[in-house]
């Protein structure tokens, strides 16, 4: 492929194409015999769990073998230049990126020190010569002011030394004081309308007009000037707006690219609900695993599960949701215990975005008791599951269903969380509290959105699971 150079993917990676374990394109791709993919250095790892990361399937790896077919659909995908962002337009397979990066005249692209942007070297001399962020000083007013702007900026500053355009003889003023003379010069009347457009005309109202009537070919010429003075503004625009629209997909990019880093770390689509539940409450699949997802990059790798039936307690009542920690390939770079915040969310699928009401449960690490089989560096291949056992009634439930499928958002938040000095609601507090939350909120669906906030989100042993 393309060496150590990122490689960007046009119309993104597809799943079916990713490694599981790197979570990068397959490179030199094994098909298990369970017919999910690892890239072969994955598959060799000597630490390389024994079941399949996407189905828990164990592996077998005299039954394994190198996938040429993936290996070619993978060479095929679509992708652009690595150096996009320095302004190379070329896209092609991922097969042939290796044979452009050769000869990409943008790899050895220079940035503007103005406004950082990557041009190849032959072009920043011209760049930097138009840089939209070329500055200059207005000898008058001392404003720093757009090379491409200064003149049009002469032509309106205040402090510009003119001349009365009446010629009364006031000459050699800041132009806001001869705009402020202007409608009390004794000349308003004597002069030739077009003296704002360059005519020097004065005289009495008969000769101006015998003036106007003289010189229409003059006075024509004039118009045009400020016309194309006009023109040339308008074009000046006309570019400052592509040069904006340019920034503004720019930065529509990085909030993209900040909302995909910084998003929630998973939103799992439970599908079949009715089916999966009915095996859950016959016993022979009580618990559902999602895939598993990192805490964020290079962070905790995690799973989520669900009890759909309920789980404990619950069972035949509540549907239970858990996290749960796996073990990663980056644990020996992170802090123990696991301290993070995590937030548990069924999301309301109402067609009208500001009419829904999502179900969150918060977990406070801190709050959980005897942690160390939830929170501690994984030993095994995964810690016991912590969350909540009651999520909520599965006759509420009913309501997040469209289409016989439900979505389940996890949020981990990204720094850790600061140990505060805690109060703990006993259980009177905790039923005050929802007896008067009730009474102010009598739907239902919205109760259950500031609950688990209250006394759930301590996360008691009852909700705890192994």
């Amino acid at each position: 492929m393309a060496g150590n150079q990122s490689i960007m993917f046009n119309g993104g990676l597809p799943a079916d194409c990713t490694c599981p374990i790197c979570e990068q394109a397959l490179r030199e791709p094994m098909l298990l015999n369970c017919e999910h993919h690892y890239c072969k250095q994955c598959f060799e790892k000597e630490d390389r769990a024994p079941e399949c990361a996407l189905c828990q399937t164990i592996i077998q790896p005299e039954l394994c073998k190198q996938d040429r077919a993936k290996h070619k659909q993978i060479l095929s995908l679509p992708v652009v230049c690595t150096f996009e962002s320095s302004g190379c337009q070329w896209s092609g397979q991922l097969g042939t990126l290796h044979d452009h990066l050769t000869e990409c005249t943008f790899k050895s692209s220079l940035k503007c020190e103005k406004c950082g942007r990557q041009f190849a070297k032959a072009d920043l001399d011209r760049h930097r010569e138009k840089c939209e962020l070329n500055r200059a000083m207005c000898s008058y007013c001392n404003k720093t002011i757009r090379d491409s702007d200064l003149e049009r900026h002469l032509k309106t500053c205040p402090e510009v030394i003119i001349s009365c355009p009446f010629q009364c003889g006031l000459s050699d003023r800041p132009r806001h004081e001869i705009e402020a003379h202007r409608p009390q010069c004794p000349n308003v009347d004597n002069v030739c309308p077009f003296v704002p457009y360059g005519c020097t005309f004065a005289g009495g109202k008969e000769s101006i007009q015998q003036h106007l009537s003289d010189e229409p070919v003059r006075h024509l010429m004039y118009l045009c000037d400020e016309i194309t003075d006009l023109k040339g503004t308008y074009e000046l625009m006309e570019r400052d707006m592509v040069s904006f629209n340019d920034r503004q997909s720019r930065i529509l990019s990085a909030a993209d690219t900040c909302t995909e880093m910084f998003g929630p770390q998973l939103i799992w689509k439970i599908d079949k609900l009715q089916q999966r539940t009915n095996e859950a409450k016959s016993g022979a699949d009580t618990t559902i695993f999602s895939n598993p997802f990192m805490s964020h990059r290079f962070g905790y790798k995690m799973m989520a599960c669900a009890c759909l039936f309920g789980d404990g307690t619950s069972a035949g009542k509540s549907i239970s949701l858990y996290v749960l920690l796996l073990k990663g390939e980056f644990d020996p770079t992170l802090e123990w215990p696991f301290n993070r915040t995590i937030k548990i969310s069924l999301l309301d699928q109402n067609p009208r975005p500001e009419d829904r009401v999502n179900i969150t449960y918060v977990i406070d690490p801190r709050k959980l008791k005897a942690n160390e089989k939830f929170l501690a560096r994984p030993r095994g291949e995964r810690n016991a599951a912590f969350g909540s056992q009651s999520f909520c009634s599965l006759a509420i439930l009913q309501n997040y269903v469209k289409d016989d499928t439900i979505y389940v958002r996890i949020d981990v938040d990204r720094c850790e969380t600061l140990p505060v000095s805690l109060k703990t609601r006993d259980e009177k507090e905790r039923k005050q509290m929802m007896d008067s939350i009730r009474l102010k909120t009598p739907n239902v669906r919205a109760i259950h959105q500031v609950r688990p906030v209250t006394g759930q989100s301590q996360a008691p042993s009852g909700d705890l699971r192994v």
